[in-house]
């Protein structure tokens, strides 16, 4: 009974220590704001993705693999998560901004993606 009870309190401790350590910031839009280099603010301002461009970006058939997030248009081709054109039901070649809001997702992870272009519904 007493190894029962140490086992818990492991548990509790390290299920406490994780959620110090990564706080959810699901909801956050202040996440969208992220600072870009000097080569995605040319790219943003040179390349405009349709939505229809956007739409074919879905991973299927050897297509592109793209998301955008707060108008940025995203090449999620490189990442293992996106390879079967979705990601905890969000769908590749779609809007998935709000999605990006909700989710416990940082900035981190799009500052991470190549910048594809501006989207341009």
């Amino acid at each position: 009974m007493r190894w029962i009870i140490i086992v818990v309190l492991v548990l509790v401790a390290l299920a406490v220590a994780w959620m110090l350590l990564h706080p959810s910031n699901a909801g956050d839009r202040t996440k969208l704001d992220r600072p870009f280099t000097s080569a995605e603010r040319q790219t943003l301002d040179t390349v405009d993705v349709t939505a229809d461009q956007l739409a074919q970006a879905a991973c299927t058939g050897g297509a592109q693999c793209w998301i955008a997030v707060n108008g940025v248009v995203y090449d999620l081709g490189s990442s293992p998560a996106w390879k079967d054109g979705s990601h905890h039901g969000v769908r590749a070649g779609t809007d998935a901004t709000e999605d990006f809001v909700r989710s416990g997702h940082g900035r981190r992870i799009l500052e991470k993606l190549p910048v594809v272009g501006r989207y341009r519904p």
